[in-house]
């Protein structure tokens, strides 16, 4: 049994609470909170999930375009190396 003095101060708690911000889960929150009260017809609404589709089939549109350009240049590089060498 040990004799103490003095008081000795307690250990400080680590409090960490973690932060973390998911847009697209709280959009759909929004949304599904919005559905719920019937507050479909609200113009802001329409017009960011206009804006989320748009962005959407922009992005799968150039998606596309990469790979049909790609596969022209390569056509292009392979009829001048067929030229260059064999012709």
């Amino acid at each position: 049994m040990q004799i103490v003095f003095f008081k000795r101060p307690q250990p400080r708690q680590f409090d960490y609470k973690p932060r973390y911000y998911d847009e697209e889960k709280e959009r759909k929150e929004k949304r599904r909170k919005a559905i719920e009260e019937g507050d479909t017809g609200n113009p802001e609404n329409f017009k960011q999930d206009m804006q989320r589709r748009w962005r959407r089939v922009d992005k799968q549109n150039r998606n596309k375009s990469r790979g049909v350009n790609l596969l022209i240049y390569l056509i292009v590089a392979a009829l001048l190396v067929y030229f260059v060498f064999f012709v």
